[in-house]
C-alpha cells in the first residue's frame, strides 16, 4: 500500500469539537491530529542529555532562497500538509537523521554561511518550535546571522513569543496552511481551530514588539484558495495589524513529482501551481 505501510502509525484518528473534513486515503477515513504527532516527534525526534536538547537533522545545505541562506533541514513536524515538498525526508518521518545538540547544529550552519558569503540562515524540513529551547539556543549562538523562523506557528504561546521578540536576529515567517480554516483543514486533515493558532501566533508576535512586515511575516499557501478566501485572509490580518495584508509572502505549490503523487494520495488538486524549473522570483 502507497506511503500508508510506511506512515500510518504518524496519522491518527481525533476526537474534535469542530467540524473537519476527514481525508479519505485508499479506502481508509482519517482525521490528523496535530497533538498526537507533537507527542510522537517528542518521544523520538527529540531528546535531553547532558543538559542539553538534541534533535534529529537529515541534512545541511546551501539554498537559494531568500536570496541565499544556510539550511538545516530537521526531523518532525506536528501538522501533515498534504503538498508538502519534505514529506519523504524530514517531515513526515521520525527514526531518521542523526542526533544534534544546538552547539553542532549552529557550527555546521555558521560553516556554510561563512563559505557561502549568506547573511542567513534557518532551520527547515520540519517545525523548529517542537522543542523551542533547542532552536533558541542555535539563533542565540549565531547571533551573528538573521535567523529566519520557518514555523506554522501552532506552538506559539505568549512565553514563546517573548523569547522571540527579545532576539534581535529573529524573523519569523508564519507559514499559514490556506485562506481560511476551511481550507486548512483540506489541506492538513486536521480541525480549522488550529488555523485560528497560526494567526494567534501573529497576534502574540506583534504584541511581544516584532514589527510587522520587518521582524515577522505573514506567508501564505494560497494554491488552494479562491480570491474571494483571500480577500478573507487579507481582512483577518489586517485585523492583527493593518501593514500584515501588505507584506503575504505567497506561496503556490512546486509540482515535484513526489508532491503530485502525495496530492493526489490525498485527493488534493491545486488551483495555482508552478514548476520546479518555473518558480517565479516572488517566491524565491
Amino acid at each position: 500500500m502507497y506511503m500508508l505501510g510506511r506512515f500510518v502509525n504518524i496519522l491518527f484518528l481525533g476526537n474534535f469539537s469542530s467540524k473537519v473534513k476527514e481525508i479519505n486515503i485508499q479506502g481508509i477515513t482519517l482525521v490528523i491530529n496535530p497533538e498526537k504527532l507533537l507527542e510522537l516527534v517528542l518521544r523520538y525526534a527529540v531528546k535531553a542529555e547532558g543538559g542539553e536538547v538534541y534533535r534529529r537533522y537529515r541534512r545541511f545545505r546551501a539554498d537559494r532562497w531568500y536570496g541565499g541562506i544556510a539550511t538545516a533541514d530537521v526531523v518532525g513536524c506536528n501538522l501533515r500538509c498534504g503538498m508538502c515538498w519534505a514529506w519523504r525526508n524530514t517531515s513526515y518521518l521520525l527514526d531518521v537523521g542523526e542526533w544534534l545538540p544546538p552547539g553542532e547544529v549552529a557550527e555546521r550552519l555558521r560553516d556554510i554561511a561563512k563559505r557561502r558569503g549568506f547573511q542567513q540562515v534557518r532551520i527547515s524540513g520540519g517545525e523548529p518550535l517542537i522543542a523551542p529551547t533547542h532552536l533558541l539556543k542555535v539563533m542565540d549562538l549565531l547571533s551573528g546571522y538573521v535567523f529566519i523562523v520557518e514555523t506554522n506557528g501552532t506552538l506559539i504561546d505568549r512565553q514563546i513569543a517573548k523569547e522571540l521578540a527579545a532576539r534581535p536576529n529573529a524573523v519569523v515567517r508564519i507559514s499559514l496552511k490556506g485562506a481560511t480554516a476551511e481550507e486548512f483543514e483540506k489541506i492538513t486533515g486536521s480541525p480549522g481551530a488550529y488555523f485560528y493558532r497560526q494567526l494567534n501566533a501573529l497576534r502574540l508576535l506583534v504584541e511581544s514588539g516584532m514589527k510587522p512586515c520587518h521582524d515577522v511575516h505573514p506567508a501564505a499557501m494560497l494554491g488552494f484558495s479562491t480570491d474571494e478566501n483571500i480577500k478573507r485572509l487579507e481582512k483577518a490580518l489586517a485585523e492583527i495589524d493593518p501593514d500584515l495584508p501588505q507584506c503575504i509572502d505567497v506561496e503556490y505549490v512546486i509540482l515535484y513529482p513526489h508532491v503530485v503523487r502525495l496530492m493526489k494520495t490525498r485527493g488534493l488538486t491545486p488551483i495555482r501551481a508552478v514548476r520546479p524549473d518555473g518558480v517565479p522570483a516572488f517566491m524565491i
